[in-house]
């Protein structure tokens, strides 16, 4: 017979932390052995290690509106994600009032590193379309690309010319790649690369951020309860 929750008295599956009818968190209070100083032992009923995915979910999304305007308006996007996987595990505590750990918090980390990509993205974007077609200032940006391309290819082609590599086939596919990379398509595909690359760094960054926060509060709430 499943066990009742203590609020509402609905039926509560075996292993569920929290009652899905009115949301109360499923304590179970341990008696202390004969003898021994009266302190009763509170813990969570089921799993430890379950996510309430609601939860975290809404306090990724919450904290990743901030985090992702600050990383797309900003070069310190590692930072702000950092510092948001300690935010969002921090909210996700206090919405659930529940247990977290180094497994939990690395998973709504990545839930808030993904969110917040999702939100730096489409800002990059917002900026970069009000800035070329509102703001007619397409032209600044196509040169500063331009001129970051072909310092590259410069780099490249004497690096080869020190090491001896410069072969007439190595000239010819950096001369190719170089043109494809000052072309619009080329433009478009470092964009897109970039916007890959920054975005799965923002979920291995909010992803240990979190994991981190989980397990200093986990030990910080396993100290109180030793006090």
């Amino acid at each position: 017979m499943d066990p009742t929750c203590h609020r509402c008295g609905n039926a509560v599956k075996e292993g569920e932390t929290f009652c899905p009818h009115c949301g109360a968190p499923q304590f179970v209070v341990e008696a202390a052995e004969p003898g021994a100083q009266q302190v009763p032992v509170i813990r969570f009923q089921g799993d430890s290690h379950l996510v309430q995915w609601r939860v975290a979910i809404t306090s990724a999304l919450l904290v990743a509106i901030p985090v992702g305007l600050l990383s797309a308006l900003t070069e310190m996007y590692s930072l702000f994600v950092l510092m948001g996987g300690f935010a969002v595990i921090a909210l996700y505590r206090r919405r659930s009032a529940g247990f977290t750990d180094g497994k939990i918090g690395w998973r709504v980390g990545a839930i808030l590193g993904i969110a917040s990509a999702l939100v730096a993205t489409a800002t990059y974007a917002t900026r970069m379309v009000i800035v070329r077609y509102l703001l007619h200032d397409g032209k600044a940006i196509d040169q500063l690309f331009q001129q970051a391309t072909q310092m590259d290819a410069d780099y490249w082609m004497k690096a080869s010319a020190q090491q001896g590599a410069q072969t007439p086939e190595f000239t010819h596919a950096m001369h190719t790649v170089t043109s494809f990379m000052l072309s619009p398509d080329g433009h478009a595909a470092m964009q897109l690369m970039t916007a890959a690359v920054m975005s799965l760094g923002m979920v291995l960054f909010a992803a240990v951020g979190g994991a981190i926060a989980g397990r200093l509060l986990a030990a910080r709430t396993r100290a109180q309860r030793s006090l």
